[in-house]
């Protein structure tokens, strides 16, 4: 499956507002706290940045009770990328990170925030809240998906590629985490 999808940066001002907006004029999708595990290949743990980026992203992921694997082909910063999931049973989460510990993805950063999705024009609007004051949106839809037009409907300006590497990195170095087993559990046990 091939998805388009641009994403921004928020003030809480503007955070506040579109959900306000989404709220009465989109339909509520879905809403659920998010621990992500990226372990995907050319991650450098000194820097927390991946210096030789793969074009493949391996993330495992855990929303509430749903846990999944997710591979994603192509540059971070394109709209459309070719995404293939695998749906997990749950409680397979710490199963399925040893089966990519073995294959030799043992490092990498874990992500957690809180998520509310819409479904709104034909394309899913993703609201997250990292912290008090850090927030982000995602319009995402599938091919022919106008999501800019959307976007700018809502006077939301997406990331241009530099500033999606700038926030990427500012983000793991001042909000993520280094990916260890033991803090990964510890999370899924003070979290879930």
């Amino acid at each position: 499956m091939t998805e388009i999808e641009i994403r921004g940066k928020l003030s809480k001002d503007k955070f506040d507002e579109l959900f306000k907006l989404l709220t009465s004029g989109g339909e509520f999708a879905d809403h659920y706290h998010r621990l992500s595990i990226d372990l995907s290949p050319g991650f450098d743990p000194e820097t927390k940045t991946w210096k030789n980026s793969s074009g493949t992203d391996i993330r495992l992921k855990k929303s509430d009770d749903k846990e999944k694997l997710s591979v994603k082909m192509g540059s971070f910063h394109e709209k459309e990328r070719k995404e293939v999931e695998v749906k997990l049973q749950t409680g397979q989460f710490l199963s399925a990170l040893d089966f990519l510990g073995a294959l030799e993805y043992q490092s990498g950063m874990i992500y957690y925030w809180e998520s509310w999705e819409f479904n709104y024009r034909g394309v899913e609007i993703k609201l997250s809240k990292y912290t008090d004051d850090y927030f982000t949106f995602e319009i995402e839809g599938k091919e022919n998906s106008d999501v800019e037009a959307i976007a700018k409907g809502f006077e939301l300006t997406s990331y241009t590629q530099e500033q999606y590497r700038q926030a990427i990195d500012w983000e793991n170095q001042n909000i993520h985490q280094l990916y260890t087993r033991e803090l990964t559990e510890n999370l899924l046990k003070s979290e879930f």
